[in-house]
């Protein structure tokens, strides 16, 4: 494989992962939607197209990283990433490669902040949760009360155990 091959097979790899990133912001967004409607079969139908394109980034970036170490070989760059080894790449591709490589990591920004997104929305839920259960139900909680009948913090003081009990 000639280097210019090589460099359209980094280019072709990369756009494709970038459109896999796509979809799965895509996918993530149906995910939250489903969790705010409360409709658990859009829910699990939504997962499994999550575990689907997750499984094809992969599949994306192990080519994308196999085709990288390749041209990296054929331009005699040892160290350094994308960046240096597209310095070695004649201009008309070395721009394309550079200008892809940041719309990749753009992708990944999107689909990372929405992972965030919806572990804050999942995590806000579980608190307010908590929280209600623990005013409704306070001795699940094994929760100690003062004179008042407020909640109490126990003092940290040792605990003594009689073992031979």
């Amino acid at each position: 494989m000639t280097q210019m091959e090589t460099v359209y097979a980094l280019e072709r790899a990369m756009s494709a992962e970038i459109a896999r990133f796509e979809a799965y912001v895509a996918a993530q967004r149906s995910f939250i939607a489903a969790i705010k409607a409360r409709d658990w079969t859009a829910l699990q139908t939504a997962i499994g197209v999550q575990d689907d394109i997750s499984r094809s980034i992969a599949d994306e970036e192990a080519k994308r990283a196999e085709a990288f170490e390749l041209l990296r070989a054929q331009t005699g760059c040892d160290a350094g990433g994308i960046y240096r080894v597209a310095l070695l790449v004649s201009e008309p591709e070395r721009s394309q490669l550079t200008d892809l490589y940041r719309r990749l990591k753009l992708a990944a920004m999107r689909a990372k902040f929405e992972n965030a997104s919806a572990g804050d929305y999942a995590a806000g839920n579980r608190d307010l949760l908590r929280a209600v259960l623990e005013e409704l139900f306070p001795e699940k909680k094994h929760r100690m009360y003062g004179k008042s009948g407020r909640a109490v913090q126990p003092d940290l003081d040792a605990l003594l155990l009689n073992t031979a009990l």
